[in-house]
């Protein structure tokens, strides 16, 4: 099927699923000059509050979702592919859907093709609790980009260009390992400062984050220049078995 080109900028931008990813690159795009015209959400509380937080209308997928450029399909993983089927009528040629879910790739889109639209999996690494966090740290991170046919430097200049982001392109097959990646680390890390904090607590400290939080901070420097590897330090690396040995019996 031929396709006509991608969008040209400025776009006109739907927002369906309001979660904090997609909202936060919503938010990013109209801050670059692109419109928000509308959106939806699984609860019309979710949706308002996006809507406010944009200064956009609200819609609804069953009325037919607005003319735009390019779909911000920002729901969980396994409502993907339902919303996609759902507003792919509606979509012209040459549209754009995109979703962000980091271990899935065009599979849940397979309805926006179909259409005769095109459609992009854009994965942020990048851990973002609330969306006013998701619009300060998105810029300067990685994006994992996975493309249909023809779309890979339309999606990288969106991310680069648009989004402050830096783009690297990601076999469909290989989705799931780039998130297994980016999981591993951002919750490997959590969970390493939960464990220090629940030892800590154990002997009485009383603000263990405030302890274990500068050590954090530049152990994650020491990684970020250096490899993971070459950032280790510590009785392990220095051989020292019986501190090991000491740490594990009173464990």
């Amino acid at each position: 099927m031929n396709h006509p080109d991608p969008p040209e900028y400025p776009l006109s931008v739907a927002l369906a699923g309001a979660g904090r990813v997609g909202t936060a690159v919503a938010r990013l795009l109209q801050q670059r000059g692109h419109r928000i015209v509308g959106v939806w959400s699984r609860t019309r509380a979710s949706a308002i509050r996006a809507a406010e937080f944009l200064g956009a209308r609200t819609f609804q997928l069953d009325s037919g979702i607005p003319h735009c450029d390019l779909v911000l399909i920002g729901t969980s993983d396994h409502s993907i592919a339902p919303v996609a089927a759902r507003i792919s009528p509606g979509l012209e040629p040459g549209a754009v859907a995109c979703h962000f879910a980091g271990s899935l790739g065009l599979g849940p889109l397979e309805s926006v093709l179909e259409a005769g639209a095109r459609c992009c999996a854009l994965h942020p690494v990048q851990a973002i609790p609330d969306v006013a966090t998701g619009v300060a740290r998105l810029p300067g991170s990685a994006w994992g980009i996975t493309c249909s046919p023809g779309m890979s430097g339309w999606a990288r200049e969106l991310v680069a260009g648009e989004l402050g982001g830096a783009p690297v392109e990601v076999a469909e097959a290989a989705r799931p390992l780039w998130h297994a990646a980016s999981v591993t680390t951002s919750n490997g890390i959590a969970a390493l400062m939960a464990t220090g904090e629940s030892i800590l607590e154990t002997i009485g400290v009383g603000d263990p984050r405030a302890v274990l939080a500068p050590l954090a901070a530049g152990t994650v420097a020491n990684a970020a220049e250096r490899g993971g590897g070459a950032a280790l330090t510590g009785p392990v690396v220095r051989g020292e078995g019986p501190t090991v040995k000491r740490h594990l019996e009173t464990l």
